[in-house]
């Protein structure tokens, strides 16, 4: 099995060090994995309400201690990957400072609107004072625009608006969801099926059954992360997740070298 999405304590809300993780995935059996965590806010000239990212100063320091740790693993494939905010406006610039990095694979994330984290269990409360589909809105739209910024090779946890379990209807959804597989498929892009969500309020994958089946029908890549924030989530859930892809209908999972695509099939899983 492959988990694309683990964390490190760099940034302020999860637990473990890098190694730990490692050592869980050994004794998960995985075969693959890739640290992600988020990428400085601050290289962006952001800070946010709370602290969610690694400093400016922390990222060299992050970008070794991985380089290290998959130079030193002679049995799962360990991969350097990062986490980013897509923000609206910083494009150009994010494209520049991640050009000069090392890494295997970034993985383009909302957590914000404006300045509200709405990921953020401190920040939940805003939901209940605002439209809910104006918030689906603009959320999708914020999607929609990562998507087609070339910054990114997986878009993460694609649907992680309903966390707290403020949802629409099925009926609502359903353009939301074709469109964001058109678009995936017209970006050339990998998303990835993110199990976290079952431990959220939203007790349900990111993404749902109907937009991972609906991306599957287009053929858009897949692949999996657990979005650990400590060692024992990682590959959390994972049986439940691969059940499911195979009947979305997928065959293989996307994995990524130097930000080069390759694939292997679920059977090796």
């Amino acid at each position: 099995m492959v988990d694309y999405h683990l964390h490190t304590p760099l940034c302020r809300h999860a637990l473990g060090s890098p190694s730990e993780y490692l050592e869980a995935a050994r004794e998960k059996g995985l075969r693959e994995i890739g640290f992600a965590d988020h990428y400085p806010l601050g290289l962006l000239g952001v800070k946010p309400q709370s602290e969610v990212t690694m400093s400016p100063g922390e990222l060299a320091g992050y970008i070794g201690e991985i380089k290290a740790l998959a130079a030193g693993e002679k049995e799962i494939r360990v991969k350097l990957g990062v986490e980013v905010d897509y923000l609206p406006g910083k494009a150009k610039e994010l494209a520049r400072l991640l050009a000069r990095e090392p890494f295997d694979y970034v993985i383009g994330s909302i957590h914000f609107m404006g300045d509200w984290d709405f990921t953020h269990p401190l920040q939940e409360a805003r939901y209940k004072t605002l439209d809910l589909a104006q918030v689906y809105r603009r959320y999708f739209e914020l999607l929609w625009q990562a998507c087609s910024s070339g910054l990114f090779d997986i878009i993460g946890h694609i649907d992680v608006v309903k966390k707290f379990g403020y949802r629409l209807s099925d009926d609502e959804m359903e353009p939301y969801w074709r469109c964001t597989a058109r678009i995936l498929k017209e970006n050339g892009l990998c998303f990835e099926l993110n199990s976290s969500g079952r431990a959220a309020p939203a007790a349900e994958f990111y993404p749902g059954r109907r937009l991972l089946e609906l991306c599957c029908r287009e053929g858009v890549p897949v692949t999996l992360g657990s979005d650990a924030h400590a060692p024992d989530q990682v590959g959390r859930y994972f049986d439940d997740a691969l059940r499911l892809l195979r009947e979305a209908g997928y065959r293989e999972l996307a994995v990524f070298t130097a930000r080069q695509r390759s694939f292997i099939p679920l059977e090796e899983v």
